[in-house]
């Protein structure tokens, strides 16, 4: 059975390339900067070991009973290649592609009918796949401090959007993820009372209380969900429903 690719556009639109196209990455790696050291043998790496960009090439063939239908099916893979801000998806996963960086379109010696070979660069600034659909987990807490785990798929760190929705006056609280060396956010808002909510996007660095830019409330670190492991938070404040919304990834 072959496996389906499509390209989606940043508002899910989504294209299916034909079967015959196939996916390939470039290696990725963890950044190095190497800096040589007075009377010391070799270098010390004075990078932050993060992963470097990762380039995806997706090739195929193209193949039509007459140019007629042959433009047709180029032209409606090619509105795909104009768009910024795209995903790839194939196995169930997706990788977040900034742009196109190269594209070839070549036409072999004549057949007898239309046929032609194409082969698209993307360039992934953040080299991570990640599941189709989101994970949701949820927690309702009754009483504080509250301790409690969640078991968070994939390989890689991600960040969730949270949803903080108040059951009860909320003015001062504090998350911790205490797996991830206690990374910790607080928020202190006198108008943060019972049935108000509270979204912290933690990838995009915002805060809202419902539609109202909440950021100067917000101290501390946005937080992040380790890959492949178990998380353990700590929540101080009052009775609240919990959600946390996030994409399993993987590299």
């Amino acid at each position: 059975m072959s496996v389906k690719i499509k390209i989606i556009d940043s508002i899910g639109q989504a294209y299916t390339l034909p079967k015959t196209f196939e996916l390939r990455s470039d290696p990725t790696g963890r950044r190095t900067s190497l800096m040589e050291m007075a009377f010391t043998h070799g270098a010390k790496d004075v990078s932050d070991s993060m992963f470097t960009p990762k380039f995806i090439e997706v090739s195929g063939k193209i193949w039509a009973a007459n140019d007629a239908e042959y433009n047709v099916k180029w032209d409606a893979l090619a509105e795909h290649l104009i768009k910024d801000n795209i995903q790839i998806e194939t196995r169930g996963r997706r990788i977040n592609l900034k742009k196109v960086v190269g594209i070839t379109h070549d036409y072999p010696l004549p057949l007898a009918y239309p046929y032609g070979e194409v082969t698209i660069s993307f360039e992934a600034a953040d080299p991570f796949w990640y599941t189709a659909l989101a994970v949701q987990k949820e927690i309702i807490i009754a009483s504080s401090p509250k301790l409690f785990e969640w078991d968070i798929g994939g390989q890689m760190e991600t960040w969730p959007i949270i949803t903080i929705a108040n059951t009860a006056n909320n003015y001062d609280f504090t998350l911790i993820n205490k797996t991830d060396a206690n990374r910790t956010f607080r928020i202190i808002d006198p108008l943060a009372a019972a049935a108000t909510t509270i979204y912290i996007d933690c990838a995009a660095g915002t805060v809202l209380r419902g539609t109202t830019n909440d950021i100067s409330k917000f101290s501390g670190l946005f937080l992040r969900l380790l890959g492949g492991r178990m998380n353990e938070f700590s929540y101080t404040g009052a009775n609240v429903t919990i959600t946390m919304d996030y994409f399993e990834s993987w590299i």
